[in-house]
């Protein structure tokens, strides 16, 4: 089981994914339930001007994402988040970021999965929805565990299907768009539009996913900075245009009382079947990067002897961490099972939004640092201060019980680290 490569006595991952899967990865991950599922519960927050939640989303994201490019190609190991806190802060700080960017990935995966399931159910009445969610979850384990390589060309084709099926539902839907479902644009006032955006920042949050398999793409120092802004682009661009033509068709009121509002949107220029099969691929390819993405961290965490070692084993055959892509599945199964998919996807914006404001701050201290990067910022560490105050201002403005659960997940993860480095403290006395 550790066959895949050593370094320094440590089991390393081999670097198999060029531009366009990391570019892929992040696409995979990002386009998915948030356009999908949750553009009808944020609506129904903000009314059309959740038109401005996607900008407000995206422009904090965008300032976050030049952060994890500069740090991506400083430290190219598998981890994101967790290496950066790691390297730049601190151990306990490196693993309460790996331990709140795992919660909310496995979140986001869990909010995937029953995004899934709706569209099926929708699709073939006789799947509940739950069923649908545990298929797909069960089906991307498989998929993990044979190999990062055969994942990415999966993934490749999903990516391509449905932002083919989006591009097409916006080039159709556009030019029969209403301009009276955008007449009362703030139906609910101003605050509810930054409550909508922090909410739909978790549609954003799969974009840093590329930086969890830095160890595995060629040519990281350029390639990981490329990917996260393509990706990010490209996905803002067909966010913002697919809220328009979705609340242009069938209004806000409409969108907000669906589970699956894309979907029922399309159906108004008689493209509901092809959307809800676009659904069905984009919500498969977040749950199948979301196993990725958070497999690396787990992996990462036992190589530093912060979690139990099994979980940095290497298949022998396939070269992935298996054990940890196990643990992520089975978690997620039991999230997807218990929670509903608006309290997850909540809770999944507030774990990534409280990892990007350290993310950030471990950009500041990366100038400061004796690390080089060849990737250069414009106005230096300011956007990282941007990103910063933005991640701030959007985790308060998800609500007092997230908040407090958010809490609770923090405080967990940190008597953990502590607790397991005094056990094997004690251990190896």
């Amino acid at each position: 089981m550790n066959a895949g490569g050593l370094q320094q006595g440590k089991p390393v991952l081999k670097r198999r994914l060029g531009l366009l899967d990391a570019v892929s990865i992040g696409l995979g991950a990002i386009i998915g339930a948030g356009i999908f599922v949750l553009i009808g519960i944020a609506s129904g927050m903000a009314g059309p001007a959740v038109i401005f939640s996607i900008i407000v989303s995206g422009v904090s994201a965008t300032f976050t994402a030049l952060s994890f490019a500069t740090l991506g190609a400083a430290i190219p190991r598998a981890g994101g988040v967790y290496e950066y806190g790691h390297e730049l802060i601190s151990h306990p700080v490196g693993f309460a970021l790996g331990w709140m960017w795992i919660f909310g990935n496995i979140v986001m995966g869990a909010t995937a999965s029953l995004g899934f399931g709706y569209y099926l159910s929708s699709m073939l009445g006789f799947i509940p929805f739950k069923v649908g969610a545990l298929v797909i979850i069960l089906l991307v384990v498989f998929f993990n565990i044979i190999g990062v390589k055969k994942t990415a060309i999966v993934n490749d084709l999903i990516v391509v299907a449905k932002v083919g099926v989006l591009i097409l539902f916006i080039i159709l839907g556009l030019p029969k768009i209403q301009a009276s479902n955008f007449e009362n644009f703030f139906p609910k006032g101003i605050i509810p539009v930054f409550q909508a955006a922090g909410f739909f920042y978790f549609a954003y949050i799969g974009f840093p996913r590329i930086s969890t398999v830095a160890e595995e793409v060629k040519n990281p120092e350029k390639n990981i900075p490329r990917a996260i802004m393509l990706s990010l682009f490209l996905s803002t661009l067909i966010y913002l245009l697919t809220s328009i033509t979705a609340i242009g068709l069938i209004g806000y009121e409409a969108l907000s009382a669906s589970q699956t509002p894309v979907g029922d949107a399309a159906g108004a220029i008689g493209l509901s079947k092809a959307v809800e099969a676009g659904a069905l691929l984009a919500t498969f390819s977040v749950v199948l990067t979301s196993v990725m993405g958070q497999s690396r961290i787990f992996f990462a965490m036992a190589r530093n002897n912060e979690v139990p070692d099994f979980l940095s084993r290497i298949h022998g055959k396939f070269g992935t961490p298996v054990y940890s892509i196990l643990l992520s599945g089975i978690i997620m199964t039991i999230l997807a099972s218990t929670i509903d998919i608006s309290n997850l996807a909540s809770l999944g914006s507030f774990c990534i939004l409280f990892t990007h404001i350290f993310t950030n701050y471990a950009a500041l201290r990366l100038y400061k640092s004796t690390l080089k990067t060849s990737f250069k910022k414009p106005f230096g560490p300011f956007y990282s201060i941007i990103g910063l105050v933005m991640s701030i201002i959007l985790v308060f403005s998800l609500g007092v019980n997230t908040i407090v659960v958010g809490a609770i997940v923090f405080t967990t993860g940190l008597l953990w680290y502590f607790a397991y480095k005094k056990a094997l403290v004690q251990k190896s006395s």
